[in-house]
């Protein structure tokens, strides 16, 4: 299967998807690379931009994620602990 702007893409779109999820998991902040990622998929495949670039900042993004997630410990805040439920009233 050759790399084109829409492999590139789906494959950015499956690793974002992942990455946010082991984020819920691990109870994890999410920081500007995600944002990042998102802006970038904002970009259809099929835009006026050359495809190496397109392609470039897909496959770095990907790989900036799978870093992100195997170091998610070290570099993601984790989340507050609550020591005791919100009540109300």
């Amino acid at each position: 299967m050759p790399l084109t702007p829409e492999v590139t893409y789906a494959i950015l779109l499956l690793t974002q998807a992942l990455h946010l999820l082991h984020h819920r998991l691990a109870k994890r902040h999410i920081s500007y690379a995600e944002v990042t990622a998102a802006v970038v998929l904002c970009i259809p495949p099929s835009a006026a931009v050359p495809a190496l670039l397109l392609m470039g900042a897909h496959l770095s993004l990907v790989a900036v994620q799978v870093i992100g997630s195997l170091f998610i410990r070290r570099l993601s805040p984790a989340w507050p602990i609550q020591s005791q439920p919100i009540r109300w009233g």
